[in-house]
Order: structure tokens, then sequence, then C-alpha cells
């Protein structure tokens, strides 16, 4: 009795754990770490005590030689060994999470937990754009809203990362088909739209709208009417505020414009770097170095990514590297990464890492094709909802943040941990 007490809290414990991730996320990186490391911990206990199976999954061992790929490249440059040594936490957090979630995670509550949180941010951003202030008083950006991300520009990926999860529960829980439904569920759909729009982070924006489409063309007789509805909200919202709507044209014209440059400026770019007479000459006349990086601030940064990758083209240069590589090749503007995850990875880990990124999202698009007839014969909504954040996040042509930061490995690792679990199982779950 003793022993099933204790299995029952350590149960308890782990999803609590789990269902606090986003919460985590938002505190921060030290509590997205510790969160982590309570969730390893509880979970091995779990494991122990009660005799778990170990499994051999094909996806986690690809994504371990990725971390060791990591290592290797890392002590190969002589950069941040320990650094790339403690990502190996995630391919612990992968492979528990994995065990657990077929075991004791419950789905369900995962979605109501995730979605409250969600919930609560895309409301206190809507305050801050509307009133200037959040409900912690922290006052409203000139560049988009943060909520209580504070001075971190990261809540528009914040809310595109978890927001399906919201969606789903807005439509389990409006069923009924009639009138007046379909319009609620279009405005609550909408808040998210509008939670996004205005932290003013265009690409997040992009593949939101994008996806969101896509979902109600899948369930095109239960979902699209309402998804069309909170798409007439959100452009009510930006016609109705002259800032919002001012901002979002001037916003997202220039950046229909950048992506028209990109790939011609990331191409001018590395030619320019990889010639160091010509990026001499281009750095010493100030009027030419504002006209070149005002074309494609992003294509700079792939150009600049190619050029430092040629010289490390089998390894790559080792995790987090890129910004002093840059700064000493003496490229026009650098940053700590190139805004990029396949760039990242090609550059932080050379042919050989990019090989196995590309060989576990293949590993995984086979089990996705090989399920996908079963879960549309079965309704299952769950497990499209986790495919479309896995292909949210792995969107190619998306401008993005580090691929190895703590904050976009946890939530990678999240939605890895719910797909690839989802699709391994025998008898699907329908929440």
């Amino acid at each position: 009795m003793q022993l099933i007490i204790k299995s029952e809290l350590l149960k308890n414990i782990i999803n609590w754990l789990f269902y606090l991730f986003p919460l985590s996320i938002i505190l921060g990186n030290l509590a997205v770490n510790l969160n982590i490391i309570l969730f390893v911990i509880f979970s091995l206990i779990f494991v122990i005590k009660n005799k778990i199976k170990l499994e051999f999954n094909k996806s986690i061992f690809i994504f371990f030689i990725f971390s060791c790929v990591l290592i290797l490249s890392s002590i190969v440059n002589e950069q941040n060994l320990m650094k790339s040594v403690s990502y190996l936490r995630f391919t612990i957090f992968f492979y528990l999470g994995y065990l657990l979630s077929k075991e004791i995670i419950n789905l369900q509550r995962v979605f109501q937990i995730f979605s409250i949180i969600l919930f609560i941010l895309c409301i206190d951003l809507i305050i801050q754009h509307v009133f200037n202030y959040n409900l912690l008083g922290q006052k409203n950006s000139t560049n988009g809203a943060t909520s209580f991300f504070f001075d971190e520009r990261v809540a528009g990926s914040f809310v595109q990362n978890f927001g399906f999860f919201l969606v789903f529960i807005i439509f389990s829980l409006l069923k009924e088909k009639n009138f007046l439904n379909n319009i609620l569920k279009g405005f609550l759909v909408s808040l998210i739209s509008i939670a996004l729009l205005v932290t003013y982070q265009r690409m997040p924006m992009v593949i939101w709208i994008f996806f969101l489409s896509l979902y109600g063309i899948i369930y095109f007789k239960s979902k699209m009417l309402s998804i069309l509805i909170s798409f007439l909200f959100l452009t009510l919202f930006i016609f109705n505020n002259d800032w919002a709507k001012e901002k979002t044209f001037n916003s997202y014209g220039a950046f229909v414009s950048n992506v028209k440059t990109l790939i011609s400026q990331s191409y001018n770019t590395y030619k320019i770097n990889i010639d160091k007479n010509k990026l001499m000459k281009l750095k010493s006349n100030k009027e030419e170095v504002l006209e070149f990086m005002d074309n494609s601030g992003h294509g700079n940064l792939y150009g600049n990514a190619l050029a430092v990758w040629k010289n490390d083209k089998l390894l790559g240069i080792g995790y987090k590297n890129f910004y002093s590589k840059c700064i000493k090749m003496q490229f026009i503007k650098c940053s700590t990464h190139p805004h990029n995850y396949y760039l990242d990875v090609l550059l932080s880990t050379g042919l050989v890492g990019f090989f196995l990124l590309l060989l576990f999202l293949i590993n995984i698009f086979m089990k996705i094709i090989f399920n996908f007839k079963q879960s549309f014969l079965n309704k299952l909504e769950i497990e499209i909802i986790f495919v479309i954040n896995f292909l949210m996040f792995f969107f190619p042509l998306k401008s993005s943040g580090s691929f190895f930061t703590t904050s976009n490995s946890t939530y990678l690792i999240i939605i890895l941990i719910l797909l690839i679990s989802q699709l391994n199982r025998k008898t699907k779950i329908k929440i």
C-alpha cells in the first residue's frame, strides 16, 4: 500500500513538472533547467521503482548521436565544451519523457494547463497593447508587446508554439454546431492571433496564419467557418486601431520586401565575405555599408553563416561559436546565431550533424505518413495537433532563434515526446 501511495505521488509530481514547462519558459532559463533536472530525477526514481521496461527508439538514438557530434565539434574547435556536454540533458529528458508519456502522462491535463497558461499570456499581451501597460505594470514597447517576457521579444514565438493547444481546447469545449457557437469560437481563436499580432514578430504570425488555415482545411466541415470568423475579428482589430494598422502595414510590407531579396542578399554577402579585398572595400564606405545592410538583415546573417561554415564544413565550429568567428573574420553585422535552425545546425555541427538532423526528420516524417491514414480515419485530432506543432518548429524558411537555446530545445523536446509517443502507441488516445 505504501509503495502504491509513493508511486501515485511520484506520478503526480512528474505530471505537474511536465504541465508547468510553458510557465518555466516564461520565467526564464534558470526555471527551465531546474524543471528539467527535477523532471529527470523524479522520472528516474519512478522508472527504477516501478521497473519500467527500457525501450530502444530510433529517433531518440539519432538525437543522442547528434548531441555527441555537437560535443565532438566543440572539442575540435576548443570552444564551449562543457555547455555542449550539458546539451545531453535534452536527450535524457527526451528519453525519459518518451517512456513515461506512454505510462503516466495525462494528455488531457497537458492540453488544459498549457492552454490556461497561454490564454493568460494572450490576454496580458492584448492588455499591454491597448492600455500601454500589462498586468504587472510592464510598459508596452514600440517594437511590440512582450508581456511577462519583459525585455525579451519572444512572446510571439511562444504564442505560435503553444497556440494550437488552446485552439484544440476551444473547439473541444464548444462542440455544438450553431451560429452563436461559431461566433464565440471564432472570437476566442482570434484572441490568439491578435495577441500574436501585437508582439510584431512577423515570422511567427505568418507561420501561425498559414498553419491555422491548414488546420481549418483539414477539418473543413467542423472548424473552417470559425477560423474564417477569427480572421474577420483579426481584420477588424487591425482596421479599428490606427497604431496597429500603421505598424502592421509598414512591418509586413517591409517583411515581403525582405523575403524577395533574402536569397540574393545571402548570396551577395557570401561572395563578398570570401573575397577579403571586396569586404574591406565595402567596409571603408559607411554609406555603402548602410545600404548593403538595409536590403535584408537576415540575408546578411545567412551569408555570414555560410562564409564561416566554408572553413569548417565537416564538423562545423562548435556550440555557440558563431559570434566570435564572425567578429574574427571582420564580417558586417554579426550575431550570436544565424537566425535559422538549419543554418545554425550546419554551422555548429557541420555536414555530419546536418545529415543526422535530416535523418532524424525523415525518420519522424515516415512515422507520420505511416500513421496519417489511421489518424484521419479515427479522427485523432491530438496527433494532428502535434504534427502541426512539429512542422511549425521545423518550417525551413522561417527566421528563428538559435536551435540550441534552452527554451527552443525544451519546446522541441516537449513536442517530440508528445508526438512520438502518440505515433508509437498501439492504442491511440483521444481526448
